[in-house]
């Protein structure tokens, strides 16, 4: 399970934004999508999923990871094992101190009992393959943006490309400090900081010009907060089938990704983070899909 703080993915982006790249985020103003709305598996559900195939020794279950995979050689990681056989020669295995794992990733699709053992177990119905099935479309990540929320970061005194390193982490200390406080982002790849809150944006930002000299804009946003989202996450624990979760500095909402997603899964999940998320605010995914509907 990994578990990512709104305020660090506000600080991955100040870094990401530097050296030009970063995983993807939803355009400022965006809300996270409504949970309802997730694509919910049901029991008789053919499933279709992507993800390493290892097997830590020739009398070891195959396993399927849906999560990550440490960088290690062999690589090392773990899932849902399989019901059967599972042809290796189809997925061009490499092989290393008894490990065996698949060169990269592949598609599998089957049933998937979440009660046997401690990940579950997936029955194949068809072969697994290192190309999706015919009708499945393979994700794709849209492009990383960082906008800025103000036309003019200097208006108070600011100074552009003004802030040593020394003012950068102080600022980093105070962020989660402001009351209200959302997230924040690099819109230049250096030095104009974007920050939201959900309190008073002027009190904020005379609060954050004490630390920090180079640009800078904050806005007020009905959104939640950092400090709402992470107690969210630790509600949510290791519980679920939960992958990963990890805050939304642009939305203020939580982003959960299940090895499942069935009712009463959802359900769990929205109790769960309830005392300070509405559902409005929390997008649950899946590794297992439906093949059709």
């Amino acid at each position: 399970m990994r578990i990512v703080s709104t305020l660090t993915l506000g600080l991955l982006a100040t870094l990401a934004a530097g050296c030009g790249t970063s995983a993807p985020r939803p355009p400022v103003g965006t809300p996270a999508s409504p949970s309802v709305s997730t694509t919910v598996v049901r029991a008789d559900d053919e499933v279709v999923a992507h993800g390493m195939l290892m097997q830590d020794s020739p009398t070891a279950d195959v396993e399927l990871c849906l999560g990550g995979v440490a960088e290690s050689y062999p690589p090392q990681c773990g899932g849902p094992t399989f019901v059967g056989e599972v042809d290796w020669d189809a997925v061009r295995p490499e092989r290393a101190n008894g490990v065996t794992w698949s060169s990269g990733e592949v598609w599998v699709v089957g049933r998937y009992d979440r009660g046997t053992g401690s990940s579950g177990a997936l029955t194949l119905t068809r072969p697994v393959s290192p190309t999706p099935p015919p009708g499945v479309d393979v994700p794709t990540e849209a492009p990383a943006t960082f906008p800025q929320l103000c036309d003019d970061p200097y208006a108070d005194g600011g100074r552009r490309g003004a802030g040593s390193e020394d003012e950068r982490n102080a600022l980093g200390e105070l962020l989660p400090t402001l009351d209200g406080y959302v997230g924040s982002w690099v819109s230049d790849g250096s030095s104009l900081f974007n920050v939201l809150v959900n309190d008073d944006p002027e009190a904020a930002r005379a609060r954050l010009r004490e630390a920090w000299p180079g640009g800078l804009c904050v806005e007020q946003r009905d959104l939640p907060t950092e400090r709402d989202v992470l107690a969210a996450q630790s509600a949510l624990g290791s519980r679920f089938g939960l992958l990963t979760s990890s805050g939304q500095a642009m939305t203020g909402g939580l982003d959960v990704h299940v090895t499942m997603l069935d009712q009463a899964t959802l359900d769990g999940i929205l109790a769960a983070v309830r005392p300070w998320l509405a559902p409005e605010h929390v997008r649950v995914t899946s590794a297992f899909q439906p093949l059709s509907r």
